[in-house]
């Protein structure tokens, strides 16, 4: 397994930049299908770091990690956290929401995925799957 992780200032910039991290670093290691599945998912759980927890608020910040094994990618975001309860599904989010579907994204492109509360806040993973180069 490798790892790699970077700090962001949070802010929708820093998501864009943290999709290009990621691409940089996932695509020449697996096929550009896994590749665009992490890079959607990078910036489903990075979009949520800055518009749902204390990450978004002037001087948030939040750290994306990739992780790689034989047989997936891990994507796990830490972000400041939030007195709201853990991530969840939204049942309320339909096709033509437009919003509260990131997490339904991110189940789909992932064999599990979690979140667990850390020494700074919350940290949230996904195992993405798909066909390693």
């Amino acid at each position: 397994m490798r790892r790699l992780a970077r700090l962001y200032a949070s802010g929708p910039a820093s998501v864009r930049d943290a999709r290009c991290f990621a691409w940089a670093y996932v695509a020449e290691r697996v096929t550009g299908e896994l590749a665009h599945s992490v890079e959607l998912v990078v910036s489903e759980l990075c979009t949520n770091a800055v518009e749902h927890t204390a990450s978004g608020e002037p001087g948030g910040w939040f750290v994306l990690e990739l992780e790689m094994h034989p047989d997936h990618v891990r994507v796990a975001v830490i972000d400041k956290g939030t007195t709201a309860k853990v991530p969840a599904l939204d049942p309320a989010a339909g096709l033509d929401a437009e919003s509260g579907r990131g997490l339904y994204i991110v189940q789909a492109l992932s064999k599990a995925w979690g979140s667990e509360l850390v020494l700074m806040g919350r940290r949230v993973w996904a195992d993405v799957v798909g066909e390693m180069a």
